[in-house]
């Protein structure tokens, strides 16, 4: 049994990399499992629960959660994250990321693989288009993250409006913002949407700057229209 120390608490979801001392030492056997020739390294010495493998410009990096078992992996392209997503096991992660780093397009990697989202989400990175990756990435929400979770009944509507759809989506400190610029900086003076803690309710931020009262996602899609030009 491999020393548990530098897992502190989160080596009671992952006894069996801990067995192996840490996720690049068990990632590097799945890869050796299929006489892959990329090694894996660490991202960080003092943190055992990352790895990353390198080939040319393509990058697959690899994240333990500490507080559940959760296997996070990404598919990189330069400094660009192509594909990301929860993978069931590290078996399933070094398929993917064996794809990737031997040079499959990220739809083809994504075509297979549901948990790095849809073939539509790859096609739109993979073809620079920031916008409708953003729109994808919230309407799908394939890594059920906290905020675009409470964003789902709002989004589902917003997804059909063109005139949101001209516009690029973000998300920052839990609150749904719109851009006309689809990379940083951000610009454009547009209503904003924050989900409440009860689900399905919001408060819409006019472009004016007044707070509405909270309401559900049907009103809360009519006040951000209200303020976006036809």
């Amino acid at each position: 049994m491999a020393d548990q120390q530098p897992w502190g608490d989160a080596a009671q979801w992952y006894p069996d990399i801990v067995a192996l001392g840490s996720a690049t030492d068990a990632w590097q056997a799945e890869f050796d499992r299929r006489g892959a020739p990329f090694r894996v390294r660490s991202q960080n010495p003092t943190k055992p629960r990352t790895a990353t493998v390198d080939n040319g410009e393509r990058t697959a990096y690899l994240n333990l959660s500490p507080r559940m078992r959760r296997i996070t992996l990404g598919l990189r392209l330069e400094r660009t994250v192509m594909l990301s997503g929860h993978a069931p096991d590290l078996a399933v992660a070094a398929d993917a990321a064996h794809a990737w780093l031997a040079g499959a397009r990220p739809p083809d990697v994504a075509a297979t693989r549901p948990f790095l989202g849809s073939v539509a989400l790859a096609t739109a990175r993979e073809r620079g288009d920031h916008r409708e990756a953003g729109w994808l990435r919230l309407y799908e929400n394939h890594r059920e993250e906290r905020v675009e979770t409470r964003l789902q009944p709002f989004v589902a509507l917003a997804f059909q409006e063109p005139r949101l759809r001209r516009l690029h989506p973000y998300t920052s400190v839990w609150t749904l913002r719109f851009s006309t610029t689809s990379t940083w900086p951000y610009s454009g003076s547009y209503p904003t949407v924050t989900p409440t803690t009860t689900p399905g309710r919001y408060v819409v931020k006019t472009s004016d700057g007044r707070t509405a009262d909270e309401t559900d996602a049907v009103d809360a899609l009519a006040l951000v229209l209200a303020g976006i030009p036809r």
